[in-house]
């Protein structure tokens, strides 16, 4: 009897201690936080990372920057056969005045994590699985504004784009997604590397009657409609040095 109170006694300390660090941890918004090991094939180390900026600093930026200050002295000449040899010549390779090449990107972080999310979300109803997340140098054309209206506040300047990519098993594709007008359901269309329409699709609801999973095959279609459209381009962060 007086083992079988003792018994009683261990288990409901037991179970007080539970509810205790359950209690605890919901206070928290969580219960055990899971450590992360580094990631190794996504950490650069602090002396290599210092080595490819100051690389792209020899071998690009300054490159840039004397390209686009010659760029500036013939307009000013008025030089619109492009012989501007002796300005290009002439412009010093120093990264002081003159235009500023973009030497990093920020995004918000809080917005970050709001674009993985939404990626994620139309992937899921385009019944397909991201397999990389793709990252485009980019350039900011030399106009007042882009074909859409959107005012371009950096002309020049380079940055860069992301976009998601799904897997036919044998390449990765950027895609969009978009309802089709014919059956009304979500799919991935697919984009070459160059971010121009394959004419295919992937995903979607429908299943196939072997298989109770969307097939990833990709199938011929025409792109649908423009209004349909959703893209899954990410850019906009903040450019630095500011111009």
């Amino acid at each position: 009897m007086k083992n079988s109170n003792y018994l009683s006694i261990k288990v409901l300390s037991f179970l007080v201690l539970l509810v205790t660090i359950y209690g605890c941890g919901e206070q928290t918004g969580k219960i055990i936080d899971e450590t992360v090991s580094e990631p190794k094939n996504m950490i650069v180390s602090l002396e290599d990372g210092k080595v490819f900026y100051d690389t792209y600093t020899q071998r690009r930026a300054k490159i840039i920057k004397r390209y686009e200050d010659s760029m500036d002295k013939r307009d000013q000449k008025g030089d619109t056969d492009g012989n501007n040899q002796e300005a290009e010549e002439s412009t010093s390779a120093s990264m002081e005045g003159g235009f500023v090449p973009t030497r990093f990107i920020e995004f918000d972080y809080k917005d970050l994590k709001t674009y993985l999310k939404f990626i994620e979300q139309e992937a899921d109803s385009a019944q397909v699985d991201i397999s990389n997340l793709r990252i485009y140098l980019t350039n900011y054309p030399n106009e007042q504004e882009f074909p859409d209206g959107k005012t371009i506040k950096e002309p020049r300047r380079n940055s860069v784009m992301m976009v998601p990519t799904t897997s036919d098993g044998k390449k990765d594709f950027a895609f969009y997604t978009a309802d089709d007008s014919e059956d009304g359901q979500r799919k991935a269309y697919l984009l070459t590397d160059e971010l121009d329409d394959t004419g295919k699709y992937t995903g979607g609801k429908k299943k196939s009657e072997a298989s109770i999973a969307p097939s990833i095959l990709p199938v011929e279609a025409p792109a649908p409609p423009a209004q349909n459209q959703q893209s899954l381009y990410g850019n906009e962060g903040g450019l630095h040095p500011p111009s």
